[in-house]
C-alpha cells in the first residue's frame, strides 16, 4: 500500500488530476449502475410476475373450458332420455339389453368420445353390478360378474359427484388386458331417473391428464420456469415435469404453498431469487403452481447494462484524456512559475511571470511577481543597511583606536580636577568615561535596556552641567524591561534631539520624560519633552533625515528609523507626535 501511495505522490499533477477524475467517475458509474440495475431488475421481475400470473390465469381458463366441456358432456349423457330409459327399463334377458345398448346408447357415447379428444373413457356404473364402457370402438353391456377384473373395477365405483385427482387409468373390464398406465383425472356424476327420481347409476368420465394440462407443456412457458398442478392435498398431479410428479409440494420445501389460496410473490430458494405464483382451480380441486427464476427475466437487462457499462467506460477514458490535456494546458502556467522560482532559487531576483488572466492562476502569478519584487527591495535594503553598519563599525573602530589612551586621558583630567578641587570637571570626566564605555560596549550590537538607560543618564548628567540645570529628567521604567535586549545607542540620539530642538530653544525650564514598559513580546519606549515642539513641515523633515543635531552626535532621525526597521524586520516601528508650543513625543515599539 505504501508503494502505491509513494507512486501516486511522485506522479505529475496532470496525471493525478486525470487518475482522480477517472476513478471518481468510475465509482459513480459503478454505484449508479448497481442502483439502476437493482431498480430495473426489481421492476422487470414485477412485470414478469404480472405476466406470468396472467399466463397462469389463461392456463386456468383453458383448463376450465375443458372441464366445462367434460361436465357438459356428462350432463348430456345423464339427462339423455334414451340413457334414462335404458337404465329404467327391465329387460327380460341380456340379449335385448345388449342390442338396445348397441343400437341406441353406444352411438351417443361414441359421439361424445369423438367430440372430446381428451376423454380417455366413459363408464356407467349400473345397478345389479353392471358396468358399461365405450373405448376404442369396443362396447358391451355384460360381463361375467365372477371375473376378478370386473369385481376390482366395480369396487372402484365412485361414491360422490365431482372430480378426482390424477391416477392411473382403471383396468378395463371388457378387455383381457391390464391398465395402460396412462394418467387421468376422473369426473363422476350420479344418474337420477327422471321417472322414478331414484339413483339408477353413476357416470364416470376419465380425462387424459396430458391433454387436460397440455398448456403446461408449452415450450415458451416452460423456458421461463416450471409450471405444474397440485391438488388440495399439495400433491403434484400434472405429469409434465416427471421428477416432480406425485411429489408433495410442502414437503419438498421449494414452495410455501397453501391450497385454495392465490399467491404471487418473490422469494429466495438456495440463495436464488424466484417468482412464486399459485392460482387455485377450485372447480377441479386443484391449484396451478408456477416457479420462475428471476434471472430468466433479467438476462436481457444484464446484457443491456453490460453494453451501457462498456459505453460509459470508454466515455470515461475519452473524458479522462480530455481532462489530461486540459490540465496540461492549465498547468503550463504553473510550469512557467516553477521555472521562475528556480531562477529565484539560483539568485536571480529580477524575474517575473507573464500574467494574462484574473483567475486563480493569474492571482498566483501576480502574487509571485509582487513577492519577488518585495524580496528584491528587501535585499537592496539589507545591502544598504550592511553598508551603513560597516560605516558605523568603521567609525567605531576609529573611535576605539586607542580607548585606553582616552580613558587614561580622562583619568588624568579627573586627577587634575581633584587637585584644583573642581567637582564639575571631575563629574564631567567621569560621566564621559562611563558614556564612552557603554557606547563601545566591547563591540556588541545589542545591549540591555538597563545599560542603554545608564548611557542616557551619563549623557544627560553632562548636559545638565552644560545647561545649568535648565531641565529635569523623569524616568518611568518597569522592572521587567531592564533585562530586555535592544539595539544600542537608540535613546541618546533621540534625547539629544529633544534637548537641541525642544528644550534649548525654550526660554523657560523644561522636562524630559523617559518611559519604558513591556507587554506580551513587545517593548514600548517613549521620550517626551515639553519643549517648543514643531510644525508639520519640520516634523516631515525630521522623519526624512533633513534635520540633524548640530551640537551632538550628528545622528539624524532617519538613521535611527532605518536601524530600528532593520533590527525588528518590520515597518512603522517609530512614530512622532508634536505640536508647536506644547512639546514632542517619540514612541518606539519593538
Amino acid at each position: 500500500m505504501k508503494k502505491i501511495i509513494d507512486f501516486f505522490k511522485n506522479l505529475s499533477v496532470r496525471f493525478k488530476f486525470a487518475l482522480v477524475y477517472f476513478f471518481i467517475l468510475l465509482i459513480q458509474i459503478v454505484i449508479f449502475g448497481l442502483y439502476m440495475y437493482e431498480q430495473t431488475s426489481n421492476s422487470t421481475v414485477k412485470q414478469g410476475q404480472l405476466v406470468m400470473e396472467q399466463n397462469l390465469l389463461q392456463t386456468k381458463e383453458s383448463i376450465l373450458q375443458k372441464r366445462n366441456s367434460i361436465e357438459s358432456a356428462a350432463d348430456i349423457l345423464v339427462l339423455d332420455k334414451r340413457i334414462q330409459d335404458f337404465l329404467d327399463y327391465k329387460y327380460e334377458n341380456s340379449v335385448y339389453q345388449i342390442q338396445d345398448y348397441q343400437f341406441n346408447i353406444s352411438p351417443i357415447v361414441e359421439n361424445i368420445l369423438k367430440q372430446n379428444r381428451y376423454i380417455n373413457s366413459i363408464k356407467i356404473y349400473m345397478s345389479e353390478n353392471i358396468v358399461t364402457e365405450m373405448s376404442d370402438s369396443y362396447y358391451s353391456v355384460n360381463k361375467d360378474t365372477d371375473s376378478s377384473k370386473f369385481l376390482a373395477l366395480n369396487q372402484k365405483k365412485p361414491l360422490d359427484n365431482g372430480w378426482t385427482s390424477t391416477h392411473e387409468a382403471k383396468t378395463r373390464a371388457l378387455k383381457d388386458s391390464t391398465g395402460t398406465g396412462e394418467q387421468v383425472l376422473t369426473y363422476s356424476k350420479k344418474i337420477i331417473s327422471s321417472n322414478t327420481f331414484r339413483e339408477t347409476g353413476t357416470l364416470e368420465i376419465e380425462v387424459k391428464e396430458n391433454v387436460l394440462f397440455d398448456m403446461l407443456r408449452d415450450p415458451i412457458v416452460t423456458k421461463l420456469g416450471k409450471i405444474f398442478v397440485a391438488d388440495d392435498d399439495s400433491v403434484i398431479v400434472s405429469n409434465n415435469i416427471t421428477n416432480l410428479f406425485k411429489k408433495d409440494v410442502i414437503k419438498s420445501n421449494f414452495f410455501d404453498f397453501t391450497p385454495n389460496k392465490r399467491i404471487s410473490k418473490v422469494g429466495e430458494v438456495f440463495n436464488k431469487k424466484y417468482i412464486f405464483i399459485s392460482i387455485p382451480i377450485s372447480e377441479i380441486n386443484c391449484n396451478i403452481l408456477g416457479i420462475f427464476p428471476a434471472d430468466n427475466f433479467n438476462n436481457e437487462i444484464k446484457r443491456s447494462f453490460r453494453n451501457i457499462e462498456l459505453v460509459l467506460l470508454f466515455s470515461s477514458i475519452f473524458l479522462g484524456i480530455i481532462i489530461f490535456f486540459t490540465t496540461t494546458a492549465l498547468l503550463s502556467r504553473i510550469k512557467d512559475m516553477v521555472k521562475a522560482m528556480k531562477q529565484v532559487r539560483d539568485g536571480n531576483l529580477n524575474v517575473s511571470v507573464n500574467v494574462d488572466s484574473t483567475d486563480e492562476f493569474g492571482e498566483l502569478g501576480t502574487t509571485f511577481n509582487h513577492m519577488t519584487s518585495r524580496i528584491h527591495e528587501l535585499v537592496e535594503t539589507v545591502y544598504k543597511i550592511e553598508l551603513m553598519e560597516k560605516e558605523a563599525e568603521l567609525k567605531a573602530l576609529e573611535a576605539q583606536i586607542n580607548p585606553h589612551f582616552l580613558y587614561n586621558t580622562l583619568a588624568t583630567i579627573t586627577w587634575a580636577a581633584r587637585k584644583v578641587k573642581s567637582t564639575q570637571i571631575e563629574t564631567i570626566s567621569n560621566s564621559l568615561a562611563k558614556f564612552y564605555r557603554l557606547v563601545l560596549s566591547k563591540g556588541n550590537r545589542e545591549i540591555t535596556v538597563a545599560e542603554e538607560v545608564e548611557m542616557v543618564k551619563a549623557y544627560l548628567h553632562i548636559q545638565k552641567i552644560r545647561f545649568e540645570d535648565k531641565f529635569d529628567v523623569i524616568y518611568k521604567i518597569d522592572e521587567a524591561s531592564y533585562s530586555k535586549k535592544i539595539i544600542k545607542n537608540i535613546l541618546q540620539p533621540i534625547v539629544e534631539n529633544a534637548l537641541s530642538h525642544g528644550i534649548e530653544p525654550k526660554s523657560s525650564h523644561g522636562t524630559i520624560v523617559i518611559k519604558i514598559s513591556s507587554f506580551e513580546s513587545f517593548l514600548s519606549i517613549k521620550i517626551i519633552d515639553d519643549g517648543v515642539g514643531m510644525d508639520k513641515g519640520k516634523l516631515i523633515k525630521v522623519l526624512n533625515g533633513d534635520v540633524e543635531s548640530s551640537k551632538g552626535s550628528g545622528y539624524a532621525m532617519k538613521n535611527i528609523i532605518q536601524r530600528l526597521e532593520a533590527y525588528s524586520g518590520r515597518k512603522e516601528v517609530i512614530s512622532i507626535y508634536s505640536r508647536e508650543g506644547i512639546g514632542t513625543e517619540v514612541l518606539i515599539l519593538i
